[in-house]
């Protein structure tokens, strides 16, 4: 499979910006040549067969190639560009599992990632307490997991695995907690056991059970549509029970002996103790039951399922932006309940179905308001309403009518008519206000504090929070039952599509001003318009207008289709329709491919303001000093030098975070 230079380029950066360039040489030979054998593979990047050898150990270690050896004994490597991007999101991935786990399961997240893929048995080495030879180091922590230059890998703080990843003091961490937390991980499916067949790349698992499959079943050849349509199948059941091997892990859970010896240096009957690294979400306790995972099991980061933590927590930034902090909470408890039945973002080609909208998993509105976190006020962005409206009779109304449970007036706010929407294409920035709304949404109590911690009014004020995410032009939401006060569900390609639009028209008002994102809009909704229909709809001179598509058609936004009004004189232009369109699916693909030729250059750029301060770093990587802070030992203007370049770091680091989000919208979300 052929990718473009820049995503090419992007990826080979990565890849040397965490392991070196020995690495990067030779993924980035498999990225452009596509699947080669090692004899092929070493002439291209006339390495020796030494180098070759140690640089593909370490890139089948992370999770970064494929192998696999056919029949004839002939072993051939396959680049994953997926697992090479997902090392720029590390560091997000690792704050969404703190967030939610503690930090502990962050530290075991970090390991993994410097790791790859791991025993458990080794897992547990890492946290064992050493000798204190690692200290911050520019504010960062000195990566020992991979040889880097200056201590960050793709914008992520390279922390040591050191038993307690970046703490400046030994913490003795026990086992029966990192077992409990691992356990947890892999229940959530952040973490996932590996199996012999995720080695292979898709096109060699596909293909290695389709001959099986012949072999045994067909004798070579198939018969007849019946035999096609039942061969076709099988193999996405095999797929399908490929996918789901090493999910047994469950089964491998151990009951410690209790002889007296414990993890915690308590003898006796377990005691509880609580978490050292703490637990956001609550006052967690932790007691050690005796449970151990199997050691020789081998775990990795489950990438598909941090994507779509990640997606989620970018879905409700989009509705705090867009209608509030409350609500978005809201929405963010929604989501964690229905991610759980979701195992990847897309569906996987040749195994998954078909998107449906009947197989949306879907949480009601009790269930929410339970799993909602009790020091969320509920009643916070909620416009004013007096209490005698939320009667047992308006509820039953709001259940039975007919528009998913939204009367025409919902909390007190007059949803309008049609009348209004006379122009689809008139910037809301520009709309003024025709009329002053009956409340605002501002964060004030909708009911008094007496009511505050009655559940069933908690419930009511959870269902308004919905009820805003469901009429949103957004749809961050949808009505799926009217089990619990009402079920909803999330129609991800909807509201992902819709995103990608608002992004679009974003960047075009950037780019090309109101006059050029209108005529956008217009081709998008309208398709394929003359130009003589242009300057009428868009209210703007004909003279503009053509500027403005000149603009635009140079920039690759829209382009220009000939259709001849007969088959007679073709290169007549005076019988030729001139057509203008826009293509969201192309546009995107350039789009994206800016992306990444940004995310290059912002990267080339960090490398090239590390050389710059290549002397102030030396100083602060060397060993004698390694244990103190940069003001015991640095000057006043190396001082400012350094926070002058961890600046810089910062700066560009987070703008390529940014631009991480964009890829996400327009491919993997």
């Amino acid at each position: 499979m052929s990718f473009s230079q820049y995503a090419v380029e992007l990826c080979a950066l990565l890849v040397d910006e965490t392991y070196g360039e020995l690495t990067s040489r030779i993924f980035t030979i498999l990225l452009r040549r596509g699947r080669l054998p090692i004899k092929e593979l070493s002439r291209h990047t006339r390495l020796t067969p030494r180098q070759l050898r140690h640089g593909l150990a370490v890139l089948v270690q992370q999770n970064l190639i494929y192998h696999y050896t056919e029949d004839t004994g002939l072993t051939h490597y396959e680049a994953d560009h997926d697992a090479a991007y997902a090392l720029v999101r590390s560091g997000k991935i690792m704050a969404a599992v703190e967030s939610r786990y503690g930090t502990l399961a962050k530290d075991i997240v970090h390991n993994l990632l410097l790791l790859g893929h791991t025993k458990v048995v080794d897992l547990e080495k890492a946290f064992e307490p050493k000798p204190v030879e690692q200290t911050k180091e520019n504010g960062r922590e000195k990566g020992k997991g991979h040889n880097t230059s200056n201590g960050t890998i793709n914008g992520v703080t390279s922390e040591v695995a050191n038993g307690v990843n970046g703490h400046a003091e030994a913490v003795i961490v026990p086992v029966g907690e990192i077992h409990a937390t691992l356990e947890r991980l892999l229940i959530a499916g952040v973490v996932e056991p590996i199996v012999e067949s995720m080695f292979r790349s898709p096109l060699d698992r596909y293909s290695k059970l389709e001959k099986d499959i012949l072999r045994g079943s067909y004798g070579e050849k198939q018969k007849g549509n019946k035999q096609k349509e039942e061969f076709a199948a099988r193999i996405k059941e095999g797929l399908k029970e490929m996918r789901s091997e090493g999910q047994n892990w469950r089964s491998k859970l151990n009951k410690r002996p209790l002889n007296g010896e414990h993890t915690n240096g308590v003898n006796g009957p377990s005691k509880r103790r609580r978490l050292s690294h703490g637990m956001t979400n609550g006052d967690h306790v932790y007691e050690d039951e005796g449970k151990r995972l199997d050691p020789d099991l081998v775990v990795r980061i489950n990438h598909e399922k941090c994507k779509i933590i990640l997606r989620n927590l970018q879905l409700v930034e989009y509705a705090k932006a867009r209608i509030g902090t409350t609500t978005s909470q809201v929405y963010g408890e929604l989501l964690k309940q229905t991610e759980e039945r979701i195992p990847r973002c897309q569906p996987e080609p040749n195994v998954d179905d078909p998107y449906e909208k009947n197989e949306l998993p879907a949480a009601s509105t009790t269930e929410v308001a339970d799993g909602l976190n009790k020091s969320v006020d509920a009643g916070f962005g909620i416009g004013k309403m007096s209490m005698s409206k939320h009667n047992a009779d308006d509820m039953e109304g709001l259940e039975a009518n007919g528009t998913n449970g939204i009367k025409k007036e919902a909390n007190g706010v007059d949803l309008g008519s049609d009348e209004e929407l006379d122009d689809p294409f008139v910037d809301e920035s520009a709309s003024p206000a025709v009329r002053q709304p009956k409340v605002t949404f501002q964060d004030t109590k909708a009911f008094s504090s007496d009511h505050g911690a009655d559940r069933s009014n908690r419930i009511l004020q959870v269902r308004n929070h919905l009820h805003l995410l469901l009429n949103d032009d957004y749809h961050f939401i949808q009505k799926a039952g009217v089990r619990g006060l009402g079920e909803y569900s999330v129609n991800y390609p909807r509201l992902v599509a819709t995103i990608r639009e608002a992004e679009l028209d974003q960047l075009l008002l950037e780019n090309f001003g109101q006059s050029g994102r209108r005529l956008a809009k217009m081709m998008r909704r309208l398709g394929k318009l003359e130009e003589k229909q242009l300057p009428n709809l868009a209210l703007m001179k004909q003279k503009d207008v053509r500027t403005k598509l000149a603009e635009m058609q140079m920039a690759g936004i829209i382009d220009i289709q000939e259709v001849p009004r007969d088959g007679v004189n073709r290169n007549n232009n005076t019988r030729t329709i001139f057509l203008w369109y826009f293509d969201l699916e192309r546009v995107s693909k350039i789009l994206l491919e800016r992306t990444y030729k940004a995310m290059s250059r912002l990267l080339q750029r960090l490398d090239v303001e590390r050389r710059r301060a290549h002397a102030i770093l030396e100083i602060t990587e060397r060993t004698d000093v390694q244990d103190q802070a940069p003001e015991n030992y640095l000057g006043a203007d190396q001082l400012k030098e350094l926070q002058n370049i961890q600046c810089r770091e910062e700066n560009i680091i987070g703008q390529v975070s940014r631009l991480d989000e964009l890829v996400g919208i327009f491919r993997d979300y």
